[in-house]
């Protein structure tokens, strides 16, 4: 059975800035104004996977589209954010480093997800037909304090996307949260872009 995306156009409003470039090392600024540019959301889930294929299955071998693959990196815990510091200047020194060397570690464990995630997603919407040239990946920063929502929508607006397509049961830590799911969320804040949402 063919899955249609749900398509939720909205006004236009402002995102916050970003000084974020794609993993590909694209900042977005060559954007042609007649290429249709979506921003692909995804992560490991089958519901990641449904979205490529049917954005595989209707665009995929269409001219003059643009596929920027984006990755929501999960917010590093609290607890590697900040210390609770120390009166004392040499004490507060080694607190500082040993915050540093944990987030270093946590980062290290999780820098390879986003690679993978995106490596698989790029190679499903080739399998499918789209041009390896027309496919681009983006990621956020697990530093950055916005909602997942937010993150979208600045990766959106930085990659000149108009258009984001999510997966309805997809980004399920989102939910985790108590945020509802990513999709519903975006549904609620994306002015100026169309939301797909394939279930």
């Amino acid at each position: 059975m063919k899955q249609k995306p749900s398509i939720v156009a909205t006004p236009a409003r402002g995102a916050a800035s970003s000084n974020r470039r794609g993993i590909d090392g694209r900042n977005g600024d060559d954007a042609s104004g007649d290429t249709f540019r979506l921003l692909i959301v995804v992560d490991a889930s089958d519901a990641s996977e449904r979205v490529l294929q049917y954005i595989g299955r209707v665009l995929g071998r269409r001219d003059r589209v643009e596929f920027h693959l984006a990755f929501v990196a999960p917010r590093m815990p609290a607890q590697f954010l900040e210390s609770g510091g120390s009166e004392l200047p040499e004490r507060e020194q080694e607190i500082e480093s040993d915050l540093r060397a944990q987030q270093d570690r946590w980062m290290a464990i999780h820098d390879t997800e986003p690679r993978r995630v995106l490596r698989s997603a790029r190679a499903a919407l080739v399998r499918a037909g789209a041009a390896a040239g027309r496919i681009h990946s983006c990621s956020s920063s697990p530093l950055d304090a916005r909602t997942a929502a937010d993150e979208v929508l600045v990766l959106a607006r930085d990659q000149k996307c108009g258009t984001v397509v999510v997966g309805h049961r997809a980004h399920t830590w989102f939910r985790g949260l108590g945020q509802g799911h990513l999709a519903e969320q975006l549904v609620r804040s994306a002015s100026g872009y169309a939301v797909w949402i394939v279930d």
